[in-house]
């Protein structure tokens, strides 16, 4: 999957993730998240928006294009300017 800087992501399967406290998180299916930065070619860092996971970042397999996506990070200025 190929992503840009800023672009949420919806989850189509439920999945468990591990968690630095510990234990596993569950991600399900519709949560969302944003990706945050590219680490390498083949790694980008996520940061769940909704669900269980909420909150928490994860480097996670995802092709990162370095163009950012202003349209995705201009609603969400917006959405917190307006709570």
């Amino acid at each position: 999957m190929k992503a840009k800087i800023g672009q949420i992501i919806t989850f189509k399967t439920d999945h468990k993730i591990n968690v630095k406290s510990g234990g596993t998180a569950l991600v399900r299916k519709g949560d969302r998240a944003q990706v945050l930065k590219k680490i390498d070619d083949t790694t980008g860092e996520i940061l769940y928006l909704t669900g269980e996971a909420a909150g928490k970042s994860q480097y996670v397999r995802l092709e990162v294009d370095e163009n950012i996506d202003e349209d995705a990070i201009a609603k969400k200025i917006l959405e917190e300017l307006s709570k």
